[in-house]
């Protein structure tokens, strides 16, 4: 089996879950138009409405919970299962094995911003009025990010029983702290220090810089920055303790 074969493999692995399709497409999307249609009326943030402001931050929770539910859960299921020995078969190797799996989960973010920009720009009145260079930059080192913290939750967690709790503690300081679907301004100091610092909030402020403002890919630097450090401590992490295969 050739690499690219294994990366259509785990596609069709993907697409085939209708299930998880279901959670990974089309739930984000309906959550964003309800919020996005029941919000109208309100008067938003600083001159904006509430899905302009929003649909920055639903991308930015889309790709996080991407990572840390779609991929890890998988990566605990099919080693539970014994299903992650056909991959170990291959004549491929372990880089070449990730790879395909994080390549793979790209597609599927890929889908699942491109409909949440379309349904906004179209049907929601959200604006772009920035770097699209930056925005697509920001996006690929967020999934990156995600997708490995995926990988790391996988390694520390050997059943669902045991990565359900990890991944939930983290999506809800993620989705509270990393201004997704408000500002942190109105929470205690602390609150604001730890979210101003989250890859998510990096991910979400960048492209709202670009959606709602009009950034720059030099204004964006700072916020790529932030990605490229995080990506590359979960890296860190992840190539010490990640193993492909069942315990």
């Amino acid at each position: 089996m050739s690499f690219w074969q294994l990366f259509l493999t785990n596609l069709r692995m993907m697409y085939r879950n209708w299930r998880g399709l279901f959670f990974n497409i089309v739930l984000p999307v309906a959550l964003y138009i309800a919020i996005g249609k029941i919000s109208n009326a309100a008067p938003g943030f600083a001159g904006i409405s509430y899905s302009q402001y929003l649909l920055p931050g639903i991308i930015a929770m889309t790709i996080m919970q991407t990572g840390i539910f779609n991929l890890a859960y998988w990566l605990v299921d099919i080693k539970s299962r014994g299903v992650i020995k056909r991959f170990l078969v291959t004549p491929l190797s372990s880089f070449q094995l990730v790879t395909s799996l994080i390549l793979s989960r790209l597609v599927l973010m890929a889908v699942q911003v491109g409909l949440l920009i379309f349904i906004g720009t179209a049907y929601l009145h959200a604006d772009f009025n920035g770097s699209i260079i930056a925005v697509a930059i920001m996006l690929a080192l967020g999934g990156i990010t995600f997708l490995t913290l995926g990988f790391l939750v996988s390694s520390f967690a050997k059943t669902y029983e045991e990565a359900a709790p990890i991944t939930t503690i983290l999506n809800l300081v993620f989705t509270i702290l990393g201004n997704i679907f408000f500002p942190t301004k109105g929470l205690p100091a602390v609150f604001r220090i730890i979210g101003g610092k989250l890859p998510i909030t990096y991910l979400a402020e960048g492209m709202r810089n670009n959606f709602i403002g009009h950034a720059t890919l030099k204004q964006s630097l700072g916020d790529i920055l932030g990605l490229v450090v995080w990506s590359a401590i979960f890296l860190a992490i992840t190539a010490k303790t990640f193993k492909l295969k069942e315990d």
